[in-house]
């Protein structure tokens, strides 16, 4: 007799999740993989190969990003409830604030700039425009870039990693 899974690990972060309470799963390639959060589930679909990979669990390092977020509006309380927002997202490590400027650690893996960047517009926020709103399209840019690596490593080469000399 096979015995049903009880429980299932969520891809992203890695929380046990309840196979008969979830409410959020995909069928990917013919596995179905259950997650803890919307968010855990939109990151597997930006790019699942990341989560789906045959790496070993002990193996997959966090990708960490520190961003300094510039604010164009907003009070000091709006400010900080934003900060707490964003600071309650899964992968989230850390968030301060200084005036008129979020500080953000996280791991790339669990989320993305994006995602930050939605939750902080969600509470009523806007970012600065200019370079820093050219440096925030450069930095998920660059984020969706070294995800795609991490998701397909190899000795190949590709734009991080030049080919070796010929023979």
């Amino acid at each position: 007799m096979i015995k049903a899974m009880t429980t299932s690990r969520d891809p992203v972060c890695g929380m046990a999740i309840e196979v008969a309470r979830s409410s959020r799963f995909i069928t990917y390639r013919g596995m179905r993989y259950h997650f803890c959060s919307a968010q855990c589930l939109e990151r597997f679909n930006d790019i699942p190969a990341l989560y789906t990979g045959s790496q070993r669990i002990a193996d997959i390092l966090p990708i960490p990003k520190r961003r300094k977020l510039r604010l164009a509006n907003g009070n000091e309380s709006d400010i900080q409830r934003a900060a707490q927002r964003v600071g309650e997202m899964i992968g989230v490590t850390s968030v301060t604030t200084e005036k008129t400027h979020l500080l953000v650690e996280y791991d790339l893996r669990k989320t993305i700039l994006s995602q930050i960047e939605t939750v902080v517009t969600a509470e009523g926020l806007q970012f600065k425009e200019g370079l820093h709103g050219f440096r925030r399209r450069l930095w998920t840019l660059t984020e969706a870039s070294e995800l795609e690596n991490a998701a397909h490593p190899g000795p190949g080469a590709c734009c991080n990693r030049p080919p070796t000399r010929l023979r």
